[in-house]
């Protein structure tokens, strides 16, 4: 067995049109939500996560830990299940492959004193079998899903539509 991790963050600040304290506090709430938002609609995943055709929640209740989803990542559907889950701040799923298992953890962090949010993502893959020969490829992939995973999610988090400095609707 042989497991592969990697760590990426990505940071948004704050508008600079934004000057008042209590306008800077609303729009980090309000792209947190939005943060929180986008990584909770599962069936919205296959547009910002490369290589997820398909997500959906098995079972109508809340989401929570322990919840098992639904995932298509190519030749075939398998499950998954959410292992942490601490709203609006931490999310993590794993998702079993045929050749391992792939864990994705993101954490969303406000930084008031620097008018910012900070969005991380975890990816940790366990490679099985025959795939532990291609680890090499495997990291470089992961590397580069993972930028490419933050670039998609900060593309799409936005503050509220009714958003805007000096007033909060």
């Amino acid at each position: 067995m042989s497991i592969i991790r990697s760590s990426h963050d990505i940071r948004i600040a704050a508008p600079s049109s934004i000057k008042e304290v209590q306008d800077t506090h609303a729009w980090l709430a309000s792209m947190n939500d939005s943060g929180w938002r986008i990584l909770t609609d599962f069936r919205n995943w296959p547009n910002w996560i490369p290589g997820v055709n398909e997500m959906k929640q098995t079972s109508s209740e809340p989401p929570a830990r322990g919840t098992e989803l639904r995932v298509d990542v190519g030749k075939k559907a398998t499950s998954c299940s959410i292992d942490h889950w601490d709203p609006p701040r931490c999310l993590q799923i794993s998702i079993c492959h045929t050749s391992g298992e792939i864990a994705y953890g993101f954490l969303i962090e406000t930084e008031p004193k620097k008018a910012e949010i900070r969005i991380s993502l975890e990816l940790e893959r366990k490679l099985l079998g025959i795939a532990r020969i291609a680890a090499f490829f495997f990291r470089w992939q992961q590397r580069r899903l993972g930028r490419q995973i933050l670039a998609n999610l900060a593309n799409r988090a936005r503050p509220a539509k009714g958003f805007r400095a000096g007033h909060y609707i």
